[in-house]
């Protein structure tokens, strides 16, 4: 059975999926980075999701996104990470309800933005805090009504995160 991670950016997702998979021997598939393989392969140059979204638009990320996503379709026994974006467009609901379990990191908006001083505030949500804040009110529902189990994961470190996702997962049958 394969777990697909959500959340607003910065929730965790990709080092929670790391701790699943060193836990369990899984894959770990990045969304985020299958799109940057895709992108280079289809342009002949490397770039970064920042890069692709600015190049692109939210049009064209939207579309890198969901044919990447399609391109999963035969995931088995893996983590997929997926863009804080993903479950924002109905087709990719649809596709990662097919693909696995769904489980919703949830952060308040306020660790968020904490973490977002290290890396900066992705460019499909804004520049201030302000619009985090209500990027985030907006998403949070979205996630949830997505999500098979959701883990508060604000005050735990990547490995208790993984521990609460493996414990609640169903047993295999």
């Amino acid at each position: 059975m394969n777990i697909i991670l959500i959340g607003f950016a910065s929730s965790g997702k990709t080092t929670a999926a790391g701790a699943i998979c060193s836990r369990t021997g899984r894959l770990h598939i990045d969304l985020d980075r299958t799109i940057e393989g895709r992108y280079e392969r289809k342009y002949g140059r490397r770039a970064s999701v920042r890069e692709i979204f600015t190049d692109t638009g939210m049009e064209g990320w939207s579309e890198l996104e969901n044919d990447a996503l399609r391109s999963l379709s035969n995931m088995r026994n893996s983590v997929l990470s997926t863009g804080g974006r993903t479950p924002l467009n109905e087709e990719n609901r649809v596709i990662l309800k097919s693909l696995g379990t769904i489980v919703y990191l949830k952060c308040e908006v306020g660790a968020v933005l904490q973490r977002m001083k290290r890396k900066g505030i992705p460019a499909s949500i804004g520049t201030t805090p302000e619009e985090v804040e209500a990027e985030w009110t907006v998403r949070d529902p979205i996630y949830a009504a997505l999500a098979d189990m959701v883990i508060e994961n604000e005050k735990l470190t990547p490995a208790d995160t993984a521990r609460a996702i493996l414990e609640r997962m169903p047993m295999p049958t």
